[in-house]
């Protein structure tokens, strides 16, 4: 069995996170687009999963061969990233993230792990296990305000 790369990374987030339509319409406010901003968004997103998320190591990612395989589209400066992430709507991109962790919580993806970093704030309430007359006793301990709820607030 092969890893992941950046196709399957796409297929995934498009059919199984469903963020298709945020990729197509990210909310960006350009008056005349020459680049799609699917292309921006998704360089974007390639460029954290790969831990090079400076505009200009982006840039130097799309502009190598490396980019039909990154399956991005069509190269561009860290200009157009910077002016693209200016100008770009912040609602949808919540939207997005909310329905993501919903279907995550749904799904049951946070059950089973409290140390799963920044994924562990998508649970309003948290599982803490006491040690109660000798036996392990879940109980529901309100945390600060998680992730979710300022995303969706």
């Amino acid at each position: 069995m092969s890893g992941p790369t950046p196709r399957r990374i796409l297929r995934y987030v498009c059919q199984c996170l469903r963020l298709k339509g945020y990729l197509q319409n990210p909310g960006d406010c350009r008056s005349r687009a020459q680049i799609p901003a699917r292309h921006l968004v998704w360089s974007v997103l390639i460029g954290y999963v790969l831990r090079e998320s400076s505009f200009h190591a982006v840039e130097a990612l799309v502009c190598s061969t490396a980019r039909r395989a990154l399956a991005v589209g069509r190269d561009f400066g860290d200009d157009a990233l910077a002016y693209f992430s200016e100008r770009l709507d912040p609602e949808p991109t919540r939207q997005a993230l909310a329905g993501a962790l919903t279907r995550a919580k749904r799904n049951k993806a946070f059950d089973d792990s409290d140390s799963l970093g920044w994924l562990s704030m998508a649970r309003p309430w948290a599982a803490v296990r006491r040690k109660a007359a000798g036996c392990a006793v879940r109980s529901r301990i309100p945390r600060e305000r998680s992730l979710a709820i300022a995303i969706m607030s």
